[in-house]
């Protein structure tokens, strides 16, 4: 069997599979509407913001829409789906997933990181240090260890769950569809960011169970992952390489700092990635130490990782008037944060630092987010309509987002610098 990669699969594959993983994303800093009831309990807590993302992505997915005329008709077939944390930490979504079908193919899209949401950061992104077996989710007793990040298993498992509203879970779906389908199906998974981490792996948890909703093997798993951190270790990346390596394919930008998480050798190289332009300074390097620290032992490795990335090259940080204003407004914001949470740890820097920070953290996310729409050759009118919320009717469109978990996300990494017990 020929091996999926970057470099043979059609371009509009990869512009599908980035667009249908993207748009799962609609509902980031989103907050979670009031509720009668509890929150984290029947009935769904979620149901609002499910139904406005259900209708951004049937917007996106549109038959007259600019998004269609690129990768085709698409139509939503399950979910969306959105998981919310326990509380103090449900005031986000933490988890969002759905399925989108053309004919006989399906896209399982997962969501990556909520920028807002305190879980996903400190949780799911960060909570590297300890690994969890990967034996609950094996269809057989592993002869190594392979095992996954604990913020990754937290993802995987509430992907996994039943939903809050209907009790249904995505293999329920599966079982259902295959029983109801009178021909062989395709299923990709894909993601991007934490959902580039997630993906793949909820893809093979669902192949060592697929005995049990796809018992004929009438469906063939597929993955694109796009700028994905390292979701386990080597023995974990060995026993996705034997079972889903062939029908894989990951792509990741060589100037993206999420892909370089969290194998030693790549975290080094992220205070240098935009020199000249931006230099490292000790900020950066502190962080990149945090990093470290966090993984060190756990022998973190890429699935595929041997695929080479996508050559980026920095870009310009384009402002209008309004986009300036505002961009001064969340600097000030996010370098007063930075501040207050180095003097709680007693961390003296200048202003120079975080101001260089902040042009690095800017950089990066042009990087992790941007540039694969040029890197994957989007037409900039697609572009613009998926990551422009301008271009949503007014009743659908996205709450500008500001920084404030960025002090909580901050203290508890130099939380870990000081001390790497710290849980």
């Amino acid at each position: 069997m020929v091996t999926t990669t970057a470099s043979n699969l059609a371009l509009v594959e990869k512009q599908t599979a980035w667009a249908l993983g993207w748009i799962i994303n609609g509902i980031a800093s989103e907050l979670v509407p009031p509720s009668d009831g509890e929150p984290g309990i029947f009935p769904n807590p979620a149901q609002d913001l499910e139904d406005l993302l259900a209708r951004r992505i049937d917007f996106y997915l549109e038959e007259s829409s600019k998004l269609s005329e690129l990768i085709g008709k698409w139509k939503r077939v399950w979910g969306p789906f959105v998981y919310l944390a326990q509380p103090p930490f449900n005031k986000y979504a933490t988890n969002a997933i759905y399925v989108a079908q053309q004919g006989n193919k399906y896209v399982i899209g997962v969501a990556g990181t909520n920028p807002k949401s305190l879980q996903n950061w400190l949780i799911e992104d960060l909570y590297v240090a300890v690994l969890a077996d990967w034996a609950d989710y094996a269809e057989d007793e592993p002869q190594f260890r392979p095992k996954i990040s604990m913020g990754t298993k937290i993802g995987l498992d509430n992907l996994l769950r039943p939903h809050p509203g209907s009790s249904t879970t995505i293999i329920d779906f599966l079982t259902d569809l295959l029983k109801e389908m009178g021909e062989n199906i395709e299923i990709l998974l894909t993601g991007a960011s934490l959902g580039g981490a997630l993906s793949p792996v909820l893809a093979l948890a669902l192949h060592e169970k697929k005995s049990t909703w796809d018992p004929n093997n009438r469906a063939n798993l597929k993955v694109v992952t796009f700028a994905g951190p390292t979701p386990g270790n080597y023995y974990f990346a060995e026993r996705y390489r034997l079972k889903l390596g062939n029908t894989t394919t990951r792509i990741w930008n060589s100037l993206d700092i999420v892909p370089h998480a969290w194998k030693p050798e790549l975290l080094n190289q992220i205070p240098s990635l935009y020199e000249p332009q931006i230099p490292s300074n000790p900020l950066i390097e502190r962080f990149v130490k945090i990093g470290n620290l966090l993984s060190v032992g756990r022998y973190y490795t890429h699935l595929e990782r041997q695929t080479p990335p996508l050559q980026g090259t920095l870009r310009p940080i384009e402002q209008t008037p309004e986009t300036s204003s505002n961009q001064v407004e969340l600097n000030v914001q996010s370098s007063e944060a930075l501040k207050s949470a180095l003097a709680k740890e007693n961390v003296s820097v200048s202003d120079q630092d975080i101001n260089g920070l902040l042009q690095f953290l800017a950089q990066a996310k042009q990087q992790h987010i941007d540039a694969y729409f040029d890197l994957l050759d989007f037409p900039s009118q697609v572009t613009e309509l998926i990551i422009n919320g301008e271009q949503l009717p007014p009743d659908l469109r996205l709450q500008e987002a500001v920084p404030e978990a960025i002090e909580g996300v901050i203290s508890k990494l130099l939380e870990y610098s000081a001390n790497s017990d710290v849980d």
